[in-house]
């Protein structure tokens, strides 16, 4: 359930603009997520963002905001949502 949760924290705040890397978000691999998104034809812009405490780079990653793949966003975000409201 926490798993799906965040895949719906991630999903929720490319879908509002947001731009997020791996280290964003609490979890052991955030990285997991952004895969589960594109594995469902969603759209991600990815580039690359010094970290700011090693010499490292991590991928900035944003929703394409082509109508079609915003669509496809929200209702791949209303699938996860539906899921886990279930008893």
């Amino acid at each position: 359930m926490n798993r799906k949760s965040n895949l719906i924290t991630i999903l929720h705040d490319l879908i509002h603009g947001q731009k997020l890397t791996s280290r964003d978000r609490d979890s052991s691999n955030t990285n997991q997520y952004f895969k589960t998104i594109k594995d469902n034809g969603i759209e991600l812009v990815e580039e690359w963002k010094p970290n700011q405490h090693n010499q490292g780079r991590h991928k900035l990653r944003s929703l394409h905001r082509d109508p079609d793949n915003v669509t496809r966003a929200k209702n791949y975000l209303l699938k996860l949502e539906s899921r886990t409201q279930r008893p």
